[in-house]
């Protein structure tokens, strides 16, 4: 089956285009490997950790300086077990991570070949200016024909971009890693989605997908997408 009435397509940036989840995760286990060293508990450290990051997304929003500011808090009630330092250079090595973003294999070349017949969009959620940033470091500003960055991704911000931009539910089709995210409100307005699950996707950006007969597709990676939305080469060739 070909999705050949697409007309647009909408993809998620964090964890779809490129890996970003991971690093966090290796900040988080590395900051918590400093106090266990010391004799505390992992598990009820990540449970501390956990109640805090979910209060941080709920009250500040998304983004690498919202993480850095879990971690400042945890360092603040535990400083006296850590060295500072140390404590620094994990941060350092997270703060990092958006400035060479690490683009999935076949991301660049589905994209170029995509952009010949769709019209292409991100749309990413999180801190604007540090989702802008990555977008032109990884490149992927100079394929697609835009993007949009919003402080959450619900309904009614994908119902508003179909609005705005005067595109039809039936002709629009969403790509990303997130159930929460991406794939179900996508469908729940009208739209077509395409999951491609990721080992490492954020707990606070998983739960269980809501498929849609006929408008709801899974791949195993981004290169797969051909299956769905490539036209015939050979007959572009002709």
């Amino acid at each position: 089956m070909k999705l050949t009435f697409i007309k647009q397509i909408l993809f998620d940036a964090d964890d779809t285009l490129w890996e970003n989840n991971v690093y966090y995760i290796k900040a988080t286990n590395d900051f918590l490997d400093l106090l266990v060293e010391k004799g505390l508990n992992r598990e009820q450290l990540q449970q501390e950790f956990d109640e805090l990051e979910l209060w941080v997304v709920k009250e500040r929003g998304y983004g690498s300086h919202n993480f850095v500011y879990i971690l400042e808090v945890l360092y603040e009630r535990y400083q006296n077990l850590i060295d500072y330092r140390q404590f620094k250079s994990i941060v350092q090595r997270f703060e990092d991570h958006p400035n060479n973003p690490k683009l999935f294999e076949g991301v660049i070349d589905t994209l170029n070949a995509l952009k010949e017949k769709y019209t292409l969009y991100v749309l990413t959620k999180g801190d604007f200016k540090e989702q802008e940033q990555k977008i032109i470091n990884a490149g992927i500003d100079k394929i697609v024909n835009g993007y949009f960055i919003v402080p959450e991704k619900e309904d009614a911000v994908y119902q508003q971009i179909l609005t705005q931009r005067n595109w039809k539910a039936k002709e629009t089709c969403m790509v990303g890693n997130s159930p929460k995210s991406d794939i179900n409100p996508a469908l729940r307005v009208g739209m077509y989605a395409i999951y491609i699950p990721y080992a490492n996707t954020w707990k606070l950006d998983y739960e269980e997908v809501k498929p849609v007969q006929g408008r709801y597709f899974k791949v195993q990676r981004f290169s797969d997408l051909k299956d769905w939305l490539y036209w015939d080469f050979c007959e572009k060739q002709k």
